[in-house]
């Protein structure tokens, strides 16, 4: 048996774990540059706000409504996700970290265990510890759990515990039986579609289909999904890889035409990947820069351009990763454009005890470290960019203008390593 443990409107229940007092109130989370909404509460949703709104088109129905916005805090989200991860691994022997706010765990082996109790304790567990509501849905397979916790953030006034175990033949055929086949796990939107028109509605229609019609349409997948359906496990619990690159993007709130303040941001965002670097104890061999115009103003004219460096010495200094990324902006930038978005990626990580130093070139990080470390713990006192060096302009990168004093303290008191996963 494995489960799927999925946090609640995760980034709203971070917002509310901050701030309790908003628990039974309308929230949402606004994207980067306070553009779009990414998470809203189920009061959000009862409003009639959809994901992905545009945030000035519903400034009215905000107001109107009371309805509590926020910035996205993404140091935020990753401390509590770590949190609840570290919370509910204690439980098993086998787990699998999907996402920012998802976690499969393996109970194979938990024969004589009461599962339902079980899982139970765990939401309890996170919930006392953390305030961070989540549901879970058990079921034989992987594929199986991501119905079964569906069926439970659904239906919860059914299953008030936000626990839900498939284990019958009956409950998994009423199941398939009332999901619409774009709905599960793999399908999506595209092949939904091509699924519809071929009489598959539903996902036990895609049950029924013949192996060889389910193999010419979605091949050795399709054959791993149907047997999943029917409780045979096909898909194994996967451990997060280690992060192969590190990367800073911005779209801008405005274009930027003015070189010199394009060069600062691209400057910035390498001294932001320093930091991560940092954090995470290793150094990079490698930058890279892109630039790019607005796509959806053509009129204006569209660039965009990139390359990469490798460094003289792998490093995770903030100097030397800033002066890199400034030669190459030099190297890319043109003018009499409009631009929309840049970013600096830094890849071919190494441990930074491990750090192999060219004999013919000057190595600068032995010199840099010692005060880059300082910044970090002045930073990580006082708040983020309260010490920064002399080229970067302190403006904030990300367009959050909706931030609080209860963030900064927060920062000031809880910090993780960079999370394996992406954001989604």
């Amino acid at each position: 048996m494995y489960a799927l443990l999925d946090c609640n409107n995760f980034f709203v229940s971070c917002e509310r774990a901050l701030k309790p007092e908003f628990k039974e109130k309308p929230v949402v989370v606004l994207s980067n540059n306070d553009g779009c909404v990414i998470s809203r509460s189920n009061e959000a949703k009862a409003l009639g706000i959809p994901m992905a709104a545009p945030a000035f088109k519903y400034k009215d129905l905000f107001a109107a409504n009371d309805v509590k916005v926020f910035s996205a805090k993404f140091e935020l989200y990753n401390f509590y996700s770590q949190e609840v991860m570290r919370i509910a691994k204690n439980y098993v022997m086998k787990y699998e970290v999907y996402s920012i706010d998802e976690l499969f765990l393996d109970f194979q082996g938990f024969r004589y265990f009461d599962l339902y109790e079980y899982c139970c304790n765990i939401k309890k567990d996170i919930e006392h510890q953390h305030k961070i509501p989540v549901s879970i849905g058990l079921a034989p397979t992987k594929t199986l759990c991501k119905i079964a916790n569906h069926i439970v953030k659904k239906e919860t006034e059914k299953y008030p515990e936000g626990v839900y175990i498939m284990d019958s033949k009956e409950k998994i055929e009423t199941a398939l039986k009332e999901l619409d086949i774009q709905n599960v796990w793999g399908i999506g939107r595209k092949l939904g579609a091509k699924m519809r028109d071929n009489g598959v509605h539903k996902a036990w229609d895609l049950l029924q289909k013949p192996e060889i019609w389910v193999r010419k349409i979605m091949g050795i997948q399709g054959i791993r999904m149907i047997n999943e359906f029917k409780g045979i496990p096909q898909l194994e619990l996967d451990q997060p890889s280690d992060k192969k690159s590190i990367m800073v993007s911005r779209s801008f709130m405005k274009m930027i035409s003015n070189k010199e303040e394009l060069a600062e941001r691209v400057e910035t965002f390498a001294i932001y990947c320093a930091e991560k670097l940092r954090k995470q104890n290793s150094c990079c061999k490698v930058i890279s820069v892109f630039i790019q115009t607005n796509r959806f103003r053509k009129e204006l004219g569209e660039y965009k351009d990139g390359f990469s460096i490798i460094l003289p010495n792998p490093s995770s200094s903030s100097i030397v990763l800033a002066k890199f990324a400034h030669s190459i902006f030099e190297a890319i930038y043109k003018e009499g454009f409009h631009y929309k978005k840049a970013g600096v990626m830094v890849s071919d990580f190494v441990p930074d005890n491990e750090r192999l130093i060219n004999l013919f070139e000057k190595d600068d990080d032995a010199k840099h470290i010692p005060i880059m470390k300082a910044i970090d713990k002045l930073n990580l006192k006082y708040g983020k960019d309260k010490i920064r060096l002399g080229g970067m302009s302190g403006k904030n990168t990300y367009g959050r203008a909706i931030l609080s004093p209860e963030y900064e303290e927060f920062l000031k008191k809880n910090t993780l390593p960079e999370a394996n996963y992406r954001f989604q």
